[in-house]
């Protein structure tokens, strides 16, 4: 069995790993759906936080089962890639630069008032918990550690993020069946929209990082931070603020593009993929030398 998921694996990468990423998340997030009010809210956070940790896990054993521990051990370290140049640790605070703009922009269009409601420890706290065992850290090892080399080789780092970026976000459905007003389904099309501009940019931070997923995680748990402070607690009035949220997300995306170009998401660095020489017989994943990157 063993050898007959091996040979499946090395053939079809990709697929076995979208298939296993899809299958395993949406069973434990359908009992959400089909259970309803029957799930405690107990239940449901750990169901949720099982699910969101199944892409790395995913990609882990995967990675194992096929190339082995060494492979592991280099997929991994990614997450150690720190000593990049200190302008991309401003990136990971961007995010509260479009907060701003989303709160402006709210008020100038006489929606809800938008505030935190929380002390900065707590939200500290928060967003310490929204990297593990929340989803950052839960999906970013499989998402980008994982997938995104593997698309991006033959194809321009914007056509894999594109690409990416639609199966991350339809992985999401099973959580807009659920009945809570800020998932409402009316808002899954610019949620789809708005992940996407996601995948964008966090592709262009990981390739212009020499694949630091390091930076990759705490900027995808910086973006969810105001989601979950800001917006969530504002239930169906979070419309028009989701709305203005995921504009500035396009908006942001498309400069990244132009700024960056679209063939490698990044002006100085080369996009992260695999060697063009892979074969079925002879699977194996080198990363791109971790030179010292200059931010954009």
């Amino acid at each position: 069995m063993m050898s007959r998921l091996s040979s499946v694996v090395k053939q079809h990468p990709l697929i076995t790993f979208f298939v296993l990423a899809y299958a395993l998340s949406w069973s434990l997030e359908s009992q959400l759906v089909f259970l309803g009010d029957s799930v405690s809210d107990t239940q449901s956070l750990v169901l949720v936080l099982l699910a969101s940790n199944v892409p790395s896990v995913v990609a882990i054993v995967l990675t194992a089962i096929v190339l082995g521990r060494e492979s592991v051990r280099k997929l991994l370290g990614r997450l150690l890639i720190w000593r990049v140049d200190p302008r991309w640790y401003l990136v990971v605070v961007g995010p509260a630069a479009l907060t701003g703009g989303v709160v402006g922009l709210n008020a100038l269009l006489g929606g809800p008032a938008l505030s935190v409601d929380v002390s900065l420890l707590t939200a500290m706290i928060m967003l310490a918990l929204s990297i593990f065992p929340g989803s950052a850290l839960g999906e970013e090892i499989g998402w980008r550690g994982y997938a995104l080399p593997r698309l991006q080789a033959g194809r321009s780092a914007l056509n894999a993020s594109l690409i990416l970026g639609v199966i991350w976000a339809l992985w999401h459905l099973p959580l807009y069946f659920t009945g809570q007003a800020f998932r409402s389904l009316s808002l899954f099309a610019p949620f789809v929209v708005a992940t996407i501009a996601l995948s964008v940019i966090l592709t262009w931070v990981y390739n212009s990082t020499g694949g630091s997923l390091l930076l990759v995680v705490l900027i995808h748990a910086t973006f969810n931070l105001p989601l979950t402070l800001i917006l969530a607690p504002l239930g169906s009035r979070a419309t028009v603020p989701f709305l203005l949220w995921c504009g500035l997300m396009v908006v942001t995306a498309i400069v990244v593009v132009v700024v960056a170009g679209p063939k490698h998401l990044s002006r100085k660095q080369r996009k992260q993929d695999e060697p063009s020489e892979i074969s079925p017989k002879s699977l194996v994943y080198e990363a791109q030398p971790e030179a010292q990157p200059q931010a954009q």
